[in-house]
């Protein structure tokens, strides 16, 4: 009785949540991803003739808070102002920890092991970068130090999940979370506009949505992300050294793998366990109610995403990007 009542509690909750005036409206969540691709690159334009490279710190700060948070909060206050609280924008239990430390550990692992199958071992020894627009550097000092930490771990992990596990996932979960997860994943690889490492953020997308919905916490995917972030920043550059010492390519792919499986099985476990928890507890899910009842209509949902205009015009800007990108 306790888990119904908790069952229905948090779906009234939720209806609550969802402002009437967005269930028949024209704008879907792709325009907000256009918007966030279309500025990101003007960023890439900008960034050849008009950004200066003495502060660039703060042109990265402030480009970032324009890309996302400046479209992600005139979403949220046009959807109506008890929307926030649909985002799971809360601070993740201590339970959820071990999830989200082996949840980045996932992502790095899996990356590294992605991009040494696909892009061979050169690919270990290149600098990390935002967007391939800015390349991380640092002079030594403290203040370098702190700023890169700032301007290139913690901002894009909060910028880049409150859109794309905060705002697309809760939209894209009344066709069921598993279109959530696709579509926010997917989204997520093309905004990099790199069409060569796009594998690597498609995964780090599922995992970081699946770190989400686990936790039941944004936070929790924007800690999994900065702790991503953090290797890519100072340990990325480690991992040729390591491939040095083990002497053998087949054997650093052993370790890469067996680091994946180990946090992968790690992972799994405790999202199990968490799940195992919340039932228990009779803790409700809070996902917004699927309107789609049939297969069929589930089906229909997908390609009607992939249908829209501002669907679409992603993939042009991103092709365009690439094309950028590539030459």
């Amino acid at each position: 009785m306790r888990a119904l009542f908790n069952k229905k509690r948090g779906s009234d909750e939720l209806d609550e949540i969802i402002p009437k005036q967005r269930k028949n409206v024209i704008i879907t969540p792709s325009t907000l991803v256009l918007a966030v691709y279309v500025l990101l690159l003007l960023t890439k334009i900008l960034d050849v003739a008009f950004i200066n490279r003495e502060n660039e710190y703060y042109s990265v700060v402030i480009l970032q808070l324009m890309i996302f948070m400046l479209p992600g909060a005139i979403w949220c206050k046009w959807s109506g102002e008890n929307y926030v609280k649909g985002l799971r924008l809360r601070l993740p239990k201590p339970s959820s920890f071990l999830l989200i430390l082996s949840g980045a550990l996932l992502m790095i692992s899996g990356a590294l092991l992605l991009s040494t199958v696909f892009n061979g071992l050169e690919s270990l020894s290149s600098n990390f970068s935002l967007y391939d627009t800015f390349i991380s550097k640092t002079d030594g000092s403290v203040s370098s130090g702190l700023y890169l930490f700032v301007a290139y771990a913690i901002l894009p992990a909060i910028c880049e999940e409150f859109v794309f596990r905060g705002i697309l996932c809760y939209e894209y979960e009344n066709g069921g979370v598993f279109r959530a997860i696709a579509f926010s994943s997917l989204f997520f690889a093309l905004l990099h506009f790199n069409p060569i490492n796009i594998l690597v953020y498609l995964f780090s997308g599922i995992v970081l949505s699946l770190v989400l919905y686990a936790s039941r916490s944004l936070i929790g995917a924007m800690l999994a992300h900065f702790l991503y972030n953090v290797f890519g920043l100072f340990g990325q550059r480690y991992m040729n050294t390591l491939y040095r010492i083990t002497g053998s390519s087949s054997f650093f792919i052993f370790i890469v793998t067996f680091c994946f499986l180990l946090s992968g099985a790690v992972f799994c476990r405790q999202a199990a366990k968490l799940y195992k928890k919340y039932l228990y507890d009779g803790v409700s899910s809070n996902y917004r109610k699927p309107d789609l009842k049939t297969p069929e209509q589930k089906r229909a949902s997908y390609i009607s995403v992939i249908k829209e205009p501002s669907t679409i015009a992603c993939g042009i800007f991103y092709v365009v990007a690439s094309i950028i990108y590539l030459f």
